[in-house]
């Protein structure tokens, strides 16, 4: 137990010096030689026992023909080792983005890079994160990968520090290669709580609902299967915008008002969880609402915008502030 810990304070002592060395990252970003590290692989070890032996033998035996079999698989094994440098040399990361995520679930992180070698010899990974998936793995070409990593709590979580690494084309040698880049993702506080969504002002419990198609338009909304043809916004369309469905609210219909200071009883982290449960439940029932939260201006509206907004608002909410 004591040498893998060792071994893992080598290793974060190793990369602390290599970010130091590398100085800041930013995009786009081109991974030089000078920061490309490379090692031999187990199998590579075993190459190098086999070299070792063959050579020993020959000169033991004097046997020529094992001597210059020797000096090949040593000429191989150095070519092999400046072809895998060369794999990671040179690869390009493009961009990177998050999309948000509750707490306790996946975020996923977007990255474009481009690479010399297929984009499945590549390996991107950070603690938790499980291996990417390519969207685009053809031989020299740009293209995604993704990562996704475990939320534990709301707020703005942080890229991790990424570890690029490949063992391309013969395996015998791996090369890595650290990044560290300022980018970030909301994480929305977990959707929890079991209490009904509070009744609109003026508006009478098991009263009717407005219907779409009724008086003014609301706000246009991304199309979905068994949507009626006359509710589409063609005229976006023909603008070259997606298919857009427009979404009425009767005249008469009120506003939900989501309060902080109305959920007494509960610690902070319990009333933000329940407000993104109602934010959540109105998005879904294509209601309007008002967000109210103490020391802030309050949001009001509908829609999957006024959905994000509130959330982030939710997410930051009481922590101290950090760069987007």
């Amino acid at each position: 137990m004591r040498i893998f810990r060792s071994r893992g304070q080598l290793e974060t002592r190793l990369r602390g010096w290599a970010l130091r060395r590398q100085g800041h990252d930013a995009l786009p970003l081109r991974l030089t030689p000078r920061r490309v590290y490379i090692l031999p692989t187990p199998a590579g070890w075993t190459f190098g026992l086999l070299v070792g032996v063959v050579f020993i033998a020959g000169m033991n035996y004097g046997n020529g023909l094992a001597l210059l079999f020797a000096f090949w698989l040593a000429g191989f094994a150095c070519v092999a080792m400046v072809q895998t440098q060369r794999s990671l040399a040179g690869t390009v990361l493009c961009s990177i983005g998050g999309t948000p995520a509750f707490a306790g679930e996946l975020a996923t992180w977007n990255l474009e890079l481009a690479a010399r070698t297929a984009l499945g010899d590549l390996r991107i990974d950070f603690d938790g994160a499980p291996p990417p998936q390519a969207d685009n793995p053809g031989l020299a070409a740009t293209g995604n990968l993704q990562l996704r990593q475990q939320m534990s709590r709301r707020g703005r979580a942080r890229l991790p520090i990424l570890r690029i690494t490949s063992t391309a084309p013969f395996g015998l040698f791996r090369t890595w290669s650290w990044v560290d880049l300022d980018a970030s993702v909301l994480v929305y506080p977990r959707p929890l709580g079991t209490l009904p969504l509070p009744e609109a002002p003026g508006q009478e419990t098991g009263s009717a609902q407005a219907e779409h198609g009724q008086d003014e338009l609301a706000w246009l909304r991304d199309f979905r299967e068994g949507d009626s043809p006359r509710q589409i916004a063609w005229k976006a369309y023909a603008r070259g915008a997606p298919l857009l469905v427009r979404e009425y609210r009767s005249a008469t219909a009120r506003r939900r008002e989501l309060d902080f200071a109305a959920l007494p009883g509960l610690d902070v982290e319990a009333r933000l969880s329940q407000l993104a449960r109602w934010i959540e439940d109105s998005a879904a029932r294509g209601e309007s609402w008002v967000l109210r939260l103490p020391g802030s201006e309050q949001l009001e509206g509908a829609g999957n915008e006024h959905r994000e907004q509130c959330l982030a608002r939710l997410a930051l909410y009481g922590l101290p502030e950090q760069p987007a």
